[in-house]
């Protein structure tokens, strides 16, 4: 999966008429990139989707999905963070994910000409690739394609499963811990705040600080102002 580090090269890009930024295409940083969707294809076909993408940096938050909206496009995230939410009937919204560089996002709702299932919104200074579904079905075979979407569903399925196994046979304090590994996602660092965590949890912002200082205090995680970094993960598994 591709870094998250800034590049500290200057920034060259440009002003769109949107207002957002379009960031300069870099064929170094689109080799790393390796979506689920693409599986299947050499790497120049890989490459030559990719640059057909519209790049896009968006300096601040956005959101570039809304749920029950038709989509705008679908987003490969290079660099930064992208934010998934639902929001329920009774007016709760729940972090369900936080995709990072490689992931995809609108993928499903471009393909299905469904609204959006789930709110979108990036972090600051996050880079993303733009497509519609005729540029995705012109590069990617029906037959590769159809094997990634099944694999995509089966990797969500997996993760409802083992969401509905956590709040149902966890105690909160081992919900917290694994809720926690499964927003990192072999990612080092977290960005989620305690209310957050405590929603997902099912339990009080109280218990979520109680783990958290346990979790310090073991030399796990380091937490700042809405993140957690984790420094060892393997030790926050249940019967480790």
């Amino acid at each position: 999966m591709a870094s998250d580090r800034r590049d500290n090269r200057r920034d060259e890009s440009v002003a769109g008429s949107d207002g957002r930024i379009h960031a300069p295409r870099t064929s170094g940083s689109l080799a790393q990139l390796r979506p689920m969707l693409l599986d299947g294809l050499s790497d120049a076909q890989r490459l030559a989707f990719l640059k057909e993408c519209q790049p896009l940096h968006l300096p601040g938050p956005a959101e570039i999905l809304s749920q029950g909206e038709p989509p705008r496009s679908c987003y490969l995230i290079v660099q930064g963070r992208v934010e998934i939410t639902f929001l329920d009937h009774d007016g709760n919204v729940v972090l369900v994910h936080v995709a990072g560089p490689g992931e995809m996002v609108g993928e499903v709702e471009i393909l299905s000409d469904l609204t959006c299932a789930a709110t979108c919104r990036t972090y600051p200074h996050t880079r993303l690739l733009t497509f519609g579904a005729a540029l995705l079905t012109r590069h990617v075979p029906p037959p590769i394609l159809m094997r990634n979407l099944a694999a995509l569903f089966h990797n969500r399925l997996l993760l409802h499963s083992r969401m509905r196994a956590i709040t149902q046979f966890y105690p909160a304090e081992a919900r917290v811990r694994l809720h926690l590994l499964n927003l990192a996602d072999n990612r080092s660092e977290v960005q989620v705040n305690q209310a957050q965590l405590a929603q997902m949890a099912g339990c009080s912002r109280q218990t979520v600080n109680r783990v958290l200082g346990e979790l310090r205090a073991e030399g796990l995680i380091v937490t700042r102002r809405g993140a957690v970094r984790i420094l060892n993960g393997a030790s926050m598994k249940l019967g480790d």
